[in-house]
């Protein structure tokens, strides 16, 4: 019985507090109006145009050149360390241990300044890559806003965040015809002296 009334208490005091909250008055009425604004959606493939952009193609292709001609380049430059290994083992007889043992020293020194080289070809083809992924994603974005601007989108997503939406939402062919209208092209900078 002590429960009962305890149970109806307690609803009794939800109701009031649940109907004194949805009493509004006429001047708060009109500034939740102003607050709210209908949400008109873009979507676009962002993941697809930053793929598929004619700048970004140019880009994967000056990217991939240079990689050749670095990989190339360290090819060249294992082999001859391969073939310098190997007259130090040819020599091991011939020479005294000194002799060997200081061949094999200036050869782990060239062998590690190989191993800087290589990966200072690396971080400058890492590098150029994400500064051209930076440059394109500005001039992406500033198109995405003009599109938005012209539709009039409150709200613009990411295609790979949307299940389901109408087509008419999807402004990714307006964007992708505008960012290679904008940036046709692309140069890569490769920052070699660094």
């Amino acid at each position: 019985m002590k429960m009962m009334k305890t149970i109806q208490t307690a609803a009794i005091a939800m109701a009031i507090a649940f109907s004194a909250a949805s009493v509004t008055t006429p001047v708060a009425a009109q500034d939740a109006d102003k607050q709210q604004v209908a949400a008109v959606v873009m979507i676009v493939d962002f993941d697809g145009i930053m793929r598929e952009a004619s700048a970004m193609q140019d880009m994967a292709k000056q990217i991939k050149k240079r990689q050749e001609g670095y990989q190339q380049e360290i090819e060249k430059r294992q082999q001859a360390l391969r073939q310098e290994e190997q007259q130090i083992a040819q020599q091991r007889t011939l020479l005294s241990a000194d002799v060997i043992q200081q061949k094999q020293k200036e050869f782990q020194q060239k062998v590690a300044d190989f191993q800087k080289f290589a990966q200072g070809r690396n971080r400058i083809l890492d590098q150029a890559l994400n500064e051209s992924r930076v440059k394109f994603q500005k001039t992406l974005i500033e198109v995405i806003a003009d599109v938005a601007e012209k539709r009039k989108a409150t709200l613009v997503l990411h295609k790979s965040q949307v299940i389901l939406h109408a087509n008419a939402m999807d402004a990714s062919k307006d964007v992708f015809d505008g960012v290679n209208k904008a940036m046709p092209t692309l140069k890569v900078e490769f920052k070699e002296a660094s």
